[in-house]
């Protein structure tokens, strides 16, 4: 779990605080469990107020320890906002095939999380269920970060921001006063398919691959990666969005499958479970390769070619990940580091600044990213326990007017 405590003055973003707070492994495992269905507790989706509630309180402990090291109090914060734990992200017009009698569905976004719990404990609104909005209007509900990227990020120079997650996803930020739009959407899976694979395959041993290492002394398997690319979202044109549906354990599976069938194929005796050390080498780097060939693919789809690439989330310290990126796409890969944000706190820095704008009445959604018909004021907002406070609403809308990053200030007509 990542925490962040943002101010935003002066037109500019400042961090005052960011913390990693690991889960104890033992959680971090049945949480990973849960969300794939792998426990037997029946339907995994009457635990989720439980579940919330579980991740409200190392939320609270995780703010209090932000707070007094920034050395700032409960009553000076304006919001909080929760991103929770993505349970069901399904973007599109479906049915729901356990129901015979059931209608057509909009697409939907929910996230588990405790809104109520956190606005107790802060005495603060709190913003929640950010990506239900931008669904509603037919929006992937994702990604949502590239407003952040857009008033950190935009400079001089065409530049593309890449978050390196479970999933990656790609901004191109065309240069300052070009008019150009910012585009941005999922490139394919970032993290998740290489955390899945190690930790299987080490039976939970290595939850992830330090460094890359293990990548680096493998070598891609040509077939495999074909096979993986042949995947339609890789061809597919923006707004586009992916999640644990389409790259989290069940397609782990089938590709152990499949290079199973392959090994047979070719007369070799293979066994997935333990596998020895080469070709768990081996697949690491070819699901490296499948990431930057992603992000590859990807470029095509910008407005203005980038000369550089910012990089954050977790995968930045995979530096076998990032240097295979640099030479498929022959561009620089900076961490976002090096401009001041911790490339891990990014994604944290982003809700906080996407709950300012909720409380301030701004949309957070950039439409032409997610496919929304409109802007949306993101998120639902739990008031404290004492209410919301009109004119501290009030007050913050007129401060975020003159403080907000300038390409997020309302465009004044003159």
């Amino acid at each position: 779990m990542d925490g962040s405590l943002v101010v935003v003055e002066n037109g500019t973003v400042r961090l005052a605080a960011f913390r990693e707070s690991p889960f104890p492994e033992a959680l971090r495992k049945d949480l990973k469990r849960w969300i794939s269905g792998e426990l037997s507790t029946g339907s995994p989706s009457r635990h989720i107020p439980d579940i919330a509630d579980l991740l409200a309180g190392f939320e609270e402990e995780l703010g209090q320890r932000l707070l007094a090291e920034a050395g700032i109090k409960c009553r000076d914060l304006d919001c909080a906002g929760t991103h929770g734990i993505t349970v069901r992200h399904h973007p599109f017009p479906h049915r729901l095939d356990f129901f015979a009698s059931s209608p057509d569905i909009r697409g939907v976004s929910y996230q588990a999380a405790n809104p109520f719990a956190l606005a107790r404990a802060f005495r603060t609104p709190v913003v929640s269920q950010f990506r239900g909005a931008d669904v509603a209007l037919g929006g992937h509900g994702a990604p949502l970060a590239p407003i952040l990227h857009r008033a950190l990020f935009t400079g001089e120079i065409p530049r593309a921001f890449l978050n390196l997650g479970g999933i990656a996803n790609l901004t191109g930020l065309p240069p300052e006063g070009s008019g150009r739009a910012v585009t941005a959407f999922d490139t394919g899976p970032g993290n998740m398919l290489l955390d899945l694979a190690i930790s299987q395959s080490t039976q939970g041993k290595e939850p992830f691959d330090k460094d890359g290492a293990h990548a680096r002394r493998g070598r891609p398997d040509p077939a495999l990666l074909d096979w993986l690319l042949a995947d339609p979202f890789f061809s597919l044109a923006p707004p586009k969005s992916t999640g644990r549906e389409e790259w989290g354990e069940e397609r782990l599976r089938k590709i152990l499958a499949f290079r199973e069938d392959l090994h047979k194929t070719s007369g070799a005796a293979f066994s997935s479970r333990p596998s020895p050390p080469e070709r768990v080498d081996d697949l690491l780097a070819t699901l490296s390769e499948l990431t930057a060939e992603g992000v590859f693919r990807g470029l095509k789809w910008l407005p203005v070619p980038p000369r550089e690439i910012i990089a954050g989330g977790g995968g930045v310290k995979n530096r076998d990940l990032v240097e295979r990126i640099a030479r498929r796409t022959g561009l620089p890969v900076v961490a976002s580091d090096e401009r001041g944000f911790p490339s891990q706190a990014i994604e944290s820095i982003a809700f906080a600044y996407l709950a300012l704008l909720s409380l301030s009445g701004r949309p957070g959604n950039i439409p032409e990213v997610t496919g929304a018909s409109g802007p949306a004021v993101l998120g639902q907002i739990t008031p404290p326990p004492k209410g919301l406070d009109p004119l501290r609403l009030q007050d913050i809308a007129a401060r975020a007017d003159i403080h907000l990053p300038s390409p997020d200030r309302p465009r004044r007509r003159r």
